[in-house]
């Protein structure tokens, strides 16, 4: 699977934006987390490729707002060595 958001600096925001928006508003789902960690996978594989410390903030952030410690430490995992 390629990875989206590699158009522009536009593109770039708008994902990650998005991904944001989505990782907030996901929590009244089923599977809220598996969700999360998805996104979680795709902002780190956003940020491989283009090294935007924008992107790195906001998933570290995104991390940090996770109220259960157990699935922080789980979304924490997906940023190591960064």
């Amino acid at each position: 699977m390629g990875v989206r958001g590699l158009g522009g600096t536009l593109q770039k925001e708008i994902v990650t934006l998005h991904l944001v928006n989505r990782f907030i508003s996901c929590k009244s789902e089923q599977n809220y987390t598996l969700i999360r960690c998805d996104i979680i996978q795709g902002l780190r594989k956003l940020y491989d490729h283009v090294q935007d410390e924008i992107i790195k903030d906001a998933g570290l952030r995104l991390i940090e707002s996770e109220e259960i410690l157990e699935y922080r430490k789980k979304y924490a995992a997906e940023w190591k060595n960064v």
